[in-house]
Protein backbone atom coordinates (compact mmCIF):
# COMPACT_ATOMS: atom_id res chain seq x y z
CA UNK A 1 0.00 0.00 0.00
CA UNK A 2 1.36 3.62 -1.15
CA UNK A 3 1.81 6.24 1.27
CA UNK A 4 -0.61 8.24 -1.76
CA UNK A 5 -3.47 5.69 -0.99
CA UNK A 6 -3.16 5.49 2.78
CA UNK A 7 -3.44 9.61 3.15
CA UNK A 8 -6.41 9.21 0.48
CA UNK A 9 -8.22 7.22 2.55
CA UNK A 10 -8.02 8.87 5.85
CA UNK A 11 -9.23 12.11 4.10
CA UNK A 12 -12.21 10.29 2.74
CA UNK A 13 -12.59 9.29 6.08
CA UNK A 14 -12.00 12.49 7.48
CA UNK A 15 -8.84 11.71 9.96
CA UNK A 16 -6.72 14.41 8.13
CA UNK A 17 -9.43 16.87 7.49
CA UNK A 18 -9.51 20.15 9.57
CA UNK A 19 -11.06 19.40 13.10
CA UNK A 20 -14.87 19.09 13.69
CA UNK A 21 -14.93 22.13 16.03
CA UNK A 22 -13.02 24.48 13.31
CA UNK A 23 -15.62 23.10 10.49
CA UNK A 24 -18.93 24.07 12.65
CA UNK A 25 -19.38 27.36 12.02
CA UNK A 26 -20.02 26.23 8.32
CA UNK A 27 -23.44 25.72 7.21
CA UNK A 28 -24.75 22.62 5.62
CA UNK A 29 -23.75 23.41 1.51
CA UNK A 30 -27.05 24.56 -0.29
CA UNK A 31 -27.46 24.11 -4.05
CA UNK A 32 -28.78 27.00 -5.48
CA UNK A 33 -32.02 26.25 -7.14
CA UNK A 34 -32.01 26.68 -10.72
CA UNK A 35 -28.67 27.02 -11.55
CA UNK A 36 -25.68 24.97 -13.61
CA UNK A 37 -22.61 23.31 -12.23
CA UNK A 38 -20.93 26.30 -13.91
CA UNK A 39 -18.52 28.59 -12.25
CA UNK A 40 -19.86 30.62 -9.82
CA UNK A 41 -18.64 34.45 -8.80
CA UNK A 42 -19.66 35.73 -5.02
CA UNK A 43 -20.15 39.52 -5.90
CA UNK A 44 -21.06 41.02 -2.90
CA UNK A 45 -24.51 40.61 -1.99
CA UNK A 46 -25.11 38.11 -5.55
CA UNK A 47 -23.63 35.11 -6.85
CA UNK A 48 -23.41 35.01 -10.94
CA UNK A 49 -22.41 31.89 -12.68
CA UNK A 50 -23.57 30.85 -16.52
CA UNK A 51 -26.40 28.55 -17.26
CA UNK A 52 -26.52 25.50 -19.57
CA UNK A 53 -25.20 26.30 -22.83
CA UNK A 54 -21.98 27.12 -24.41
CA UNK A 55 -20.28 30.52 -24.79
CA UNK A 56 -21.45 33.35 -26.49
CA UNK A 57 -25.36 32.17 -26.02
CA UNK A 58 -25.31 30.95 -22.78
CA UNK A 59 -27.15 33.04 -20.43
CA UNK A 60 -25.70 34.82 -16.89
CA UNK A 61 -27.91 33.74 -14.23
CA UNK A 62 -27.60 35.24 -10.58
CA UNK A 63 -28.96 34.23 -6.95
CA UNK A 64 -29.39 37.55 -5.24
CA UNK A 65 -28.43 36.97 -1.39
CA UNK A 66 -31.36 37.57 0.86
CA UNK A 67 -32.07 37.59 4.81
CA UNK A 68 -32.84 33.65 4.39
CA UNK A 69 -29.64 33.10 2.30
CA UNK A 70 -29.23 32.88 -1.53
CA UNK A 71 -32.65 33.06 -3.84
CA UNK A 72 -33.31 30.85 -6.46
CA UNK A 73 -31.25 31.42 -9.70
CA UNK A 74 -32.79 33.97 -12.44
CA UNK A 75 -31.79 35.42 -15.73
CA UNK A 76 -29.78 38.51 -15.01
CA UNK A 77 -30.98 40.35 -18.06
CA UNK A 78 -28.00 41.50 -20.35
CA UNK A 79 -29.84 42.94 -22.88
CA UNK A 80 -28.36 40.80 -25.71
CA UNK A 81 -24.32 41.24 -24.00
CA UNK A 82 -22.32 37.67 -23.41
CA UNK A 83 -20.76 37.05 -20.00
CA UNK A 84 -18.43 34.73 -19.24
CA UNK A 85 -18.29 33.48 -15.73
CA UNK A 86 -15.31 31.70 -15.90
CA UNK A 87 -12.82 33.37 -18.25
CA UNK A 88 -14.54 37.16 -17.68
CA UNK A 89 -13.20 39.12 -14.88
CA UNK A 90 -15.54 40.86 -12.42
CA UNK A 91 -15.52 43.52 -9.77
CA UNK A 92 -17.18 44.90 -6.68
CA UNK A 93 -17.07 48.20 -5.44
CA UNK A 94 -19.69 50.97 -5.66
CA UNK A 95 -21.35 48.88 -9.14
CA UNK A 96 -20.43 45.31 -10.32
CA UNK A 97 -17.88 45.74 -13.15
CA UNK A 98 -17.53 43.27 -15.89
CA UNK A 99 -14.46 42.63 -18.68
CA UNK A 100 -14.71 40.03 -21.05
CA UNK A 101 -14.69 38.76 -24.48
CA UNK A 102 -18.32 39.60 -26.29
CA UNK A 103 -17.84 36.48 -28.29
CA UNK A 104 -17.29 38.44 -31.12
CA UNK A 105 -14.72 40.95 -32.13
CA UNK A 106 -14.37 43.53 -29.68
CA UNK A 107 -14.21 43.60 -25.66
CA UNK A 108 -17.40 43.95 -23.49
CA UNK A 109 -17.28 46.23 -20.32
CA UNK A 110 -20.43 46.15 -18.50
CA UNK A 111 -21.70 47.92 -15.25
CA UNK A 112 -24.62 46.75 -13.29
CA UNK A 113 -25.69 49.49 -10.37
CA UNK A 114 -26.66 47.16 -7.61
CA UNK A 115 -27.19 43.30 -7.43
CA UNK A 116 -31.06 43.54 -8.44
CA UNK A 117 -30.09 45.88 -11.04
CA UNK A 118 -29.91 45.35 -15.32
CA UNK A 119 -26.57 45.22 -17.36
CA UNK A 120 -25.46 48.28 -19.37
CA UNK A 121 -22.29 47.63 -21.36
CA UNK A 122 -20.68 48.74 -24.34
CA UNK A 123 -17.88 47.79 -26.68
CA UNK A 124 -14.28 49.28 -26.40
CA UNK A 125 -10.80 48.74 -27.79
CA UNK A 126 -9.90 47.60 -31.61
CA UNK A 127 -10.99 44.67 -33.28
CA UNK A 128 -9.74 41.88 -32.03
CA UNK A 129 -9.16 38.25 -31.93
CA UNK A 130 -9.97 37.63 -28.31
CA UNK A 131 -8.75 38.99 -25.03
CA UNK A 132 -7.18 38.89 -21.79
CA UNK A 133 -9.33 40.77 -19.04
CA UNK A 134 -8.81 42.17 -15.36
CA UNK A 135 -11.03 44.27 -13.28
CA UNK A 136 -10.59 46.00 -10.35
CA UNK A 137 -13.60 48.50 -8.64
CA UNK A 138 -13.98 51.64 -11.47
CA UNK A 139 -11.47 50.03 -13.77
CA UNK A 140 -10.89 47.09 -16.36
CA UNK A 141 -8.06 46.32 -17.89
CA UNK A 142 -7.92 44.15 -21.35
CA UNK A 143 -5.34 42.98 -24.17
CA UNK A 144 -5.68 42.41 -27.60
CA UNK A 145 -4.75 39.47 -30.43
CA UNK A 146 -4.41 41.55 -33.28
CA UNK A 147 -2.53 40.85 -36.41
CA UNK A 148 0.72 38.54 -35.80
CA UNK A 149 -0.60 37.63 -32.57
CA UNK A 150 0.65 40.78 -31.06
CA UNK A 151 -1.49 43.85 -29.18
CA UNK A 152 -1.88 46.57 -26.61
CA UNK A 153 -2.83 46.80 -23.00
CA UNK A 154 -6.01 49.17 -22.41
CA UNK A 155 -7.54 50.70 -19.54
CA UNK A 156 -11.07 51.49 -19.27
CA UNK A 157 -12.35 53.64 -16.43
CA UNK A 158 -15.91 53.03 -14.94
CA UNK A 159 -17.60 55.94 -12.46
CA UNK A 160 -21.12 56.33 -10.71
CA UNK A 161 -21.79 53.82 -13.85
CA UNK A 162 -20.18 56.21 -16.87
CA UNK A 163 -18.08 53.60 -18.50
CA UNK A 164 -15.17 55.45 -19.93
CA UNK A 165 -13.25 55.10 -23.34
CA UNK A 166 -10.33 52.65 -24.42
CA UNK A 167 -6.85 54.22 -22.94
CA UNK A 168 -4.12 53.15 -24.37
CA UNK A 169 -1.27 51.16 -21.75
CA UNK A 170 1.45 49.63 -22.79
CA UNK A 171 3.71 49.36 -26.39
CA UNK A 172 2.82 46.64 -28.85
CA UNK A 173 3.67 43.19 -28.76
CA UNK A 174 2.77 39.60 -27.32
CA UNK A 175 0.39 40.06 -24.03
CA UNK A 176 0.46 37.04 -22.11
CA UNK A 177 -1.25 38.47 -18.84
CA UNK A 178 -2.97 41.51 -17.68
CA UNK A 179 -3.97 42.92 -13.65
CA UNK A 180 -4.84 45.63 -12.11
CA UNK A 181 -6.07 47.39 -8.35
CA UNK A 182 -7.60 50.37 -7.69
CA UNK A 183 -7.72 52.57 -4.46
CA UNK A 184 -9.99 54.47 -2.56
CA UNK A 185 -8.62 57.68 -3.91
CA UNK A 186 -9.43 56.21 -7.70
CA UNK A 187 -5.80 55.58 -8.48
CA UNK A 188 -4.80 52.54 -10.42
CA UNK A 189 -2.08 50.30 -10.97
CA UNK A 190 -2.08 47.89 -14.06
CA UNK A 191 0.54 45.37 -14.76
CA UNK A 192 1.15 43.37 -18.03
CA UNK A 193 3.41 40.77 -19.17
CA UNK A 194 5.04 41.63 -22.59
CA UNK A 195 7.10 39.79 -24.75
CA UNK A 196 8.54 38.31 -21.76
CA UNK A 197 8.61 41.03 -19.40
CA UNK A 198 6.70 41.88 -16.70
CA UNK A 199 5.36 45.76 -16.40
CA UNK A 200 3.59 47.95 -14.59
CA UNK A 201 1.89 51.55 -14.96
CA UNK A 202 -0.01 53.58 -12.32
CA UNK A 203 -2.98 55.92 -13.70
CA UNK A 204 -3.50 59.18 -10.82
CA UNK A 205 -6.86 59.46 -10.44
CA UNK A 206 -5.72 63.11 -9.62
CA UNK A 207 -3.73 64.57 -12.70
CA UNK A 208 -5.58 61.53 -14.59
CA UNK A 209 -2.38 60.51 -16.28
CA UNK A 210 0.12 57.58 -16.49
CA UNK A 211 3.52 57.60 -14.34
CA UNK A 212 6.22 56.00 -16.49
CA UNK A 213 6.05 51.89 -17.43
CA UNK A 214 8.43 50.35 -14.83
CA UNK A 215 9.98 47.02 -15.84
CA UNK A 216 9.38 44.83 -12.47
CA UNK A 217 11.02 41.22 -14.00
CA UNK A 218 12.06 39.00 -16.89
CA UNK A 219 9.82 35.34 -17.27
CA UNK A 220 9.67 32.57 -19.43
CA UNK A 221 5.73 33.77 -19.38
CA UNK A 222 3.35 34.96 -16.87
CA UNK A 223 0.62 32.34 -16.98
CA UNK A 224 -0.86 34.07 -13.37
CA UNK A 225 -0.44 37.62 -12.32
CA UNK A 226 -2.02 39.79 -9.62
CA UNK A 227 -1.97 43.16 -8.01
CA UNK A 228 -2.89 45.36 -4.82
CA UNK A 229 -2.81 48.55 -4.87
CA UNK A 230 -3.25 50.69 -1.21
CA UNK A 231 -4.96 53.98 -0.74
CA UNK A 232 -1.05 56.06 -0.35
CA UNK A 233 -0.36 54.24 -3.46
CA UNK A 234 1.76 51.27 -1.84
CA UNK A 235 1.99 48.49 -3.96
CA UNK A 236 2.14 44.73 -4.51
CA UNK A 237 2.61 42.76 -8.20
CA UNK A 238 2.93 39.26 -8.04
CA UNK A 239 3.28 36.37 -10.75
CA UNK A 240 3.66 32.75 -11.56
CA UNK A 241 6.67 32.20 -13.97
CA UNK A 242 5.81 28.83 -16.07
CA UNK A 243 4.80 28.78 -19.52
CA UNK A 244 1.28 26.82 -19.90
CA UNK A 245 0.23 24.95 -23.34
CA UNK A 246 2.84 27.02 -25.40
CA UNK A 247 4.81 23.67 -26.14
CA UNK A 248 7.74 21.86 -23.51
CA UNK A 249 9.61 24.51 -22.66
CA UNK A 250 10.92 22.37 -19.64
CA UNK A 251 10.93 25.30 -17.14
CA UNK A 252 10.36 24.87 -13.24
CA UNK A 253 7.58 27.40 -11.66
CA UNK A 254 8.47 29.98 -10.30
CA UNK A 255 6.36 31.78 -8.12
CA UNK A 256 7.55 35.71 -7.59
CA UNK A 257 6.38 38.85 -5.49
CA UNK A 258 7.86 42.84 -5.50
CA UNK A 259 6.01 45.27 -3.16
CA UNK A 260 6.72 49.06 -2.26
CA UNK A 261 5.40 51.68 -0.24
CA UNK A 262 4.36 54.55 -0.90
CA UNK A 263 7.69 56.40 -1.02
CA UNK A 264 10.20 53.17 -1.83
CA UNK A 265 10.39 51.70 -4.81
CA UNK A 266 9.34 47.99 -5.71
CA UNK A 267 11.81 45.12 -4.00
CA UNK A 268 11.70 41.18 -5.38
CA UNK A 269 10.90 38.07 -3.49
CA UNK A 270 11.43 34.16 -4.98
CA UNK A 271 7.75 32.90 -3.16
CA UNK A 272 8.63 29.41 -4.13
CA UNK A 273 10.59 27.12 -7.35
CA UNK A 274 8.76 23.92 -7.90
CA UNK A 275 11.14 20.77 -8.11
CA UNK A 276 9.55 19.61 -10.93
CA UNK A 277 7.32 20.27 -14.14
CA UNK A 278 3.96 20.36 -12.73
CA UNK A 279 1.40 22.94 -14.02
CA UNK A 280 0.65 25.71 -11.04
CA UNK A 281 -2.96 24.42 -10.44
CA UNK A 282 -6.02 26.86 -9.92
CA UNK A 283 -5.87 30.68 -9.43
CA UNK A 284 -2.16 30.51 -9.36
CA UNK A 285 -1.39 33.77 -7.27
CA UNK A 286 -3.63 36.54 -5.63
CA UNK A 287 -2.52 39.48 -3.57
CA UNK A 288 -5.01 42.57 -1.60
CA UNK A 289 -4.43 44.84 1.35
CA UNK A 290 -6.02 44.06 4.12
CA UNK A 291 -7.82 47.02 6.19
CA UNK A 292 -4.95 47.54 8.72
CA UNK A 293 -2.67 48.04 5.49
CA UNK A 294 -0.71 45.21 5.80
CA UNK A 295 -0.79 43.07 2.33
CA UNK A 296 -1.83 39.01 1.90
CA UNK A 297 -0.38 36.63 -0.36
CA UNK A 298 -1.84 33.82 -1.17
CA UNK A 299 -0.86 30.65 -3.78
CA UNK A 300 -1.02 27.36 -5.52
CA UNK A 301 2.38 25.53 -4.02
CA UNK A 302 4.00 22.84 -5.49
CA UNK A 303 2.63 20.82 -2.24
CA UNK A 304 0.85 23.37 -0.25
CA UNK A 305 -1.80 26.15 -0.65
CA UNK A 306 0.84 28.75 0.93
CA UNK A 307 0.44 32.46 2.11
CA UNK A 308 2.75 35.29 3.45
CA UNK A 309 1.90 38.89 4.88
CA UNK A 310 3.49 41.78 3.57
CA UNK A 311 4.43 44.53 5.94
CA UNK A 312 5.52 47.12 3.48
CA UNK A 313 8.42 45.84 1.64
CA UNK A 314 9.40 43.37 3.66
CA UNK A 315 7.56 39.68 3.42
CA UNK A 316 6.90 37.82 6.38
CA UNK A 317 7.22 33.76 6.78
CA UNK A 318 5.48 31.28 4.41
CA UNK A 319 2.84 29.71 6.04
CA UNK A 320 1.17 26.93 4.34
CA UNK A 321 -2.27 26.87 4.54
CA UNK A 322 -3.70 23.39 4.13
CA UNK A 323 -0.89 21.14 3.12
CA UNK A 324 -2.54 17.86 3.79
CA UNK A 325 -2.88 16.00 0.30
CA UNK A 326 -0.29 14.23 -1.01
CA UNK A 327 1.30 15.77 -4.15
CA UNK A 328 3.05 12.78 -6.58
CA UNK A 329 3.05 14.69 -9.49
CA UNK A 330 -1.24 13.90 -10.64
CA UNK A 331 -2.46 15.60 -7.59
CA UNK A 332 -2.16 18.77 -6.08
CA UNK A 333 -4.35 20.84 -3.81
CA UNK A 334 -5.71 24.19 -5.98
CA UNK A 335 -6.00 27.73 -4.75
CA UNK A 336 -9.32 28.47 -5.28
CA UNK A 337 -9.93 32.53 -4.03
CA UNK A 338 -8.34 35.18 -1.80
CA UNK A 339 -11.17 37.47 -0.22
CA UNK A 340 -10.58 40.33 2.78
CA UNK A 341 -13.34 41.54 4.45
CA UNK A 342 -13.65 45.10 5.91
CA UNK A 343 -12.17 44.33 9.45
CA UNK A 344 -9.08 42.88 8.70
CA UNK A 345 -10.33 39.83 7.95
CA UNK A 346 -9.83 37.37 5.03
CA UNK A 347 -9.86 34.20 3.84
CA UNK A 348 -8.39 31.67 1.63
CA UNK A 349 -10.48 28.69 -0.32
CA UNK A 350 -9.24 25.51 -2.18
CA UNK A 351 -9.96 22.44 -3.54
CA UNK A 352 -8.20 19.78 -1.88
CA UNK A 353 -8.10 16.46 -4.20
CA UNK A 354 -8.73 13.15 -1.96
CA UNK A 355 -7.78 11.03 -4.80
CA UNK A 356 -8.07 10.59 -8.66
CA UNK A 357 -11.96 10.87 -8.69
CA UNK A 358 -12.84 12.95 -5.47
CA UNK A 359 -12.01 16.53 -3.94
CA UNK A 360 -13.85 18.57 -0.81
CA UNK A 361 -13.70 22.61 -0.47
CA UNK A 362 -11.46 23.88 1.98
CA UNK A 363 -11.76 27.85 3.45
CA UNK A 364 -8.84 29.21 6.10
CA UNK A 365 -9.96 32.02 7.64
CA UNK A 366 -7.64 35.05 8.58
CA UNK A 367 -8.59 36.33 11.73
CA UNK A 368 -6.55 38.08 14.48
CA UNK A 369 -3.54 38.92 12.74
CA UNK A 370 -2.69 34.96 11.95
CA UNK A 371 -4.28 32.17 9.43
CA UNK A 372 -5.85 29.38 11.19
CA UNK A 373 -6.62 25.51 10.20
CA UNK A 374 -8.06 24.71 7.04
CA UNK A 375 -12.25 23.95 7.67
CA UNK A 376 -14.07 21.86 5.94
CA UNK A 377 -16.70 23.76 3.51
CA UNK A 378 -17.91 21.16 1.10
CA UNK A 379 -18.20 17.21 1.91
CA UNK A 380 -15.91 14.79 -0.53
CA UNK A 381 -17.19 14.87 -3.27
CA UNK A 382 -16.86 14.49 -7.25
CA UNK A 383 -14.86 16.54 -9.36
CA UNK A 384 -15.71 20.05 -7.72
CA UNK A 385 -15.19 23.06 -9.53
CA UNK A 386 -13.14 26.00 -8.41
CA UNK A 387 -14.74 28.36 -5.25
CA UNK A 388 -15.22 31.68 -4.90
CA UNK A 389 -15.56 33.62 -1.70
CA UNK A 390 -16.67 37.29 -0.48
CA UNK A 391 -17.89 38.83 2.64
CA UNK A 392 -21.33 40.02 3.03
CA UNK A 393 -23.23 41.40 6.14
CA UNK A 394 -21.02 39.88 8.50
CA UNK A 395 -20.97 36.78 7.02
CA UNK A 396 -18.35 35.08 4.90
CA UNK A 397 -19.86 33.40 1.37
CA UNK A 398 -18.20 30.64 -0.50
CA UNK A 399 -19.64 29.26 -3.36
CA UNK A 400 -18.60 26.62 -6.06
CA UNK A 401 -19.82 24.59 -9.07
CA UNK A 402 -20.57 20.52 -9.17
CA UNK A 403 -20.86 20.02 -13.13
CA UNK A 404 -21.54 16.49 -11.91
CA UNK A 405 -24.75 17.44 -10.35
CA UNK A 406 -25.23 20.07 -12.51
CA UNK A 407 -25.68 22.98 -9.66
CA UNK A 408 -24.00 25.58 -7.96
CA UNK A 409 -23.52 24.87 -4.33
CA UNK A 410 -23.00 27.33 -1.29
CA UNK A 411 -22.16 27.79 2.38
CA UNK A 412 -21.59 30.13 4.76
CA UNK A 413 -20.47 31.21 8.32
CA UNK A 414 -20.09 34.59 10.49
CA UNK A 415 -16.80 35.77 9.48
CA UNK A 416 -13.57 35.01 10.98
Amino acid sequence: MTLRTVLAGALLAGVLAAPAQAAAPWSDPAAIPGSSGATPRVLGGVIAFNGSGSFPGVPLLRSVIGPAGPQAATRWDNNGLAFDSQFGAFATGDEILYAGSNGHQRVQIAVAKRPTSHWRGVLRGPTTGGARVAAAPGAAVFSTFEAGDVGRVYLVRETDGEIGPSIRVSDRGHIRAVAVATNARGDARIAWDLRGVVQTRLWSAKTKRFGAVQNLGKVSAASSLSVALGDDRRSIVAWVDQQVNEGSTGVKARIVAMARTATRGFTPKLLETYPDLNVVSGRGVEVAYLSDGRGVIAWSGHDAVRAALVNGRSFGATQDLAPVTPTDGQLQLSFGDLAVGPDGDAVVTLNAPIDDTHAQVLAVPFAGGAFGPAEQVSPVGGFLGRSSAGFVDGRVWVAWGDPGARVVEVAQRPAP
